[in-house]
């Protein structure tokens, strides 16, 4: 056998022990588990953000009976005896409530148009144990009030429990 069919060997480069370039390990930080986590955490911000601060929350007297409203974009007013909140800030003058309320009631006019509701409702929540004349001025300034928006207006009640 002279044809050159001796013993044939088979050369691997990656067994190899000089032939192969070892580099250092890589100590840079892999951002994309970070991003993906950051992502999830501001979905879920912005599902849950819109369902907090409804207005103060205040012991609402029962209704006897009642028709269903629809809601579109609103703004919730709150009164107790220590004011008027809208949202959770407290006002007990007319002129700092009533500009409150103007820029309130223009950001939900323009939810409101971009949904194709009619306007912003305007939910005015009394407390219970609240002397009414309080509510009755909250809704007096409301209604004297020279804005461009011009809301409608749904008093908030607690439906009956059924026991």
């Amino acid at each position: 056998m002279s044809g050159g069919l001796g013993k044939r060997s088979r050369r691997v480069p990656y067994k190899s022990d000089h032939g192969v370039n070892h580099s250092a390990p890589n100590s840079d930080i892999n951002v994309t588990p970070l991003v993906d986590v950051c992502l999830v955490l501001l979905i879920i911000f912005m599902v849950v953000t819109p369902m907090l601060g409804r207005g103060r929350d205040v012991p609402l007297p029962v209704v006897v009976t009642a028709t269903e409203h629809k809601e579109g974009d609103q703004v919730f007013v709150s009164v107790d005896d220590q004011g008027a909140w809208i949202e959770t800030e407290s006002y007990v003058e007319r002129t700092g409530f009533l500009a409150a309320l103007e820029e309130q009631l223009k950001t939900a006019a323009g939810k409101a148009a971009a949904n194709g509701s009619t306007g912003p409702l305007l939910f005015i929540k009394g407390d219970r144990t609240t002397d009414y004349g309080r509510v009755r001025t909250v809704m007096e300034w409301i209604n004297s009030n020279d804005s461009t928006v011009q809301p409608e207006i749904a008093l908030v009640v607690d439906l009956p429990s059924s026991e």
